[in-house]
């Protein structure tokens, strides 16, 4: 896991915009754009009506760094307008083919720090996992200005799943049967281990859960929500999610692998020799951050 420190390097402050979205840009592939449509779990019905009860007007949302679009269809039924914008034209275009059927939404490829749409016309503005991979000053004054007074900019993070159950084939047991915390190990070790040094920044993420991201105005209260999502996939879903990891695609890149070959690498990881293992319930920590915009703040 990569090591940064929380404030943004001169030079990279004095980089033009466009080349700051360049750098967080990690996912411009149709493969990835597919792998992330595909293997990401669905945007958490708790997300949405956290925005429902934080956000007062119901004419724009935008949501930066849509990707594929997953986590702004949602909210279509709820806005006038819906707004995805991402750097890569590979995530816009699968956003664009997902969608041809919402007449309310619409996805633009842009600079996250120059976001097409008008002044004070923005009731809010969702990021969903995106606050690790940008410039947070830049991003808080382009924010500043699209939004209306009293709009909301919220972020979204998920957690690395923790396996808590196990079922098996059969209920005999062995000494050989993978324990709890020995998948949970090996699991860690796909991150720590076979990813090391591939993840990118990481500083307002795990463990802090945006909880050191800082207010959008000075001396603001910021509003946190955390809880915990749970359910049964198994080792092959499992290593698929794996592979929509920023990480993931380095390591192909790195080694000359094609994500297939990969996924396979990590479920050998996780089963150990151990082919009993049909399902695993696993866990994962969620949470939000939001903040409202204030009229001269």
């Amino acid at each position: 896991m990569d090591e940064h420190n929380a404030e943004t390097p001169k030079q990279e402050q004095e980089q033009p915009k466009q080349e700051q979205s360049e750098k967080y840009d990690l996912f411009n592939t149709a493969e990835l754009a597919e792998l992330y449509s595909k293997y990401q779990p669905p945007l958490d019905e708790r997300v949405i009506e956290i925005v429902l009860s934080s956000t007062k007007g119901r004419d724009c949302l935008v949501d930066i760094g849509c990707g594929s679009g997953s986590s702004t269809r949602p909210f279509c039924s709820h806005f006038s307008k819906v707004i995805g914008v991402d750097y890569s034209p590979a995530q816009i275009d699968l956003a664009k083919s997902l969608s041809q059927e919402i007449s309310n939404a619409e996805f633009l490829q842009g600079s996250l720090y120059e976001l097409p749409v008008a002044d004070s016309s923005v009731d809010c503005i969702i990021g969903v996992m995106i606050a690790q991979f940008i410039d947070l000053p830049q991003l808080f004054e382009e924010a500043k200005r699209v939004l209306k007074p009293g709009g909301v900019l919220l972020f979204h993070g998920k957690g690395s799943p923790k396996v808590v159950q196990i079922e098996r084939e059969t209920e005999t047991e062995s000494e050989t049967d993978t324990t709890i915390s020995q998948l949970n190990e090996r699991i860690s070790y796909i991150k720590t281990g076979l990813f090391a040094g591939l993840f990118h920044d990481r500083t307002h993420f795990n463990p802090q859960k945006y909880s050191n991201i800082p207010p959008l105005h000075p001396d603001q209260d910021i509003k946190r929500e955390e809880w915990t999502s749970s359910r049964w996939t198994t080792l092959p879903v499992l290593a698929d999610y794996m592979l929509t990891w920023s990480a993931a695609g380095k390591y192909c890149a790195k080694h000359g692998l094609s994500s297939g070959e990969l996924k396979e690498k990590m479920i050998e990881v996780m089963k150990g020799g151990d082919n009993g293992m049909c399902s695993v319930r696993c866990e994962a920590d969620r949470f939000t951050w939001s903040a409202c915009h204030v009229t001269g703040g």
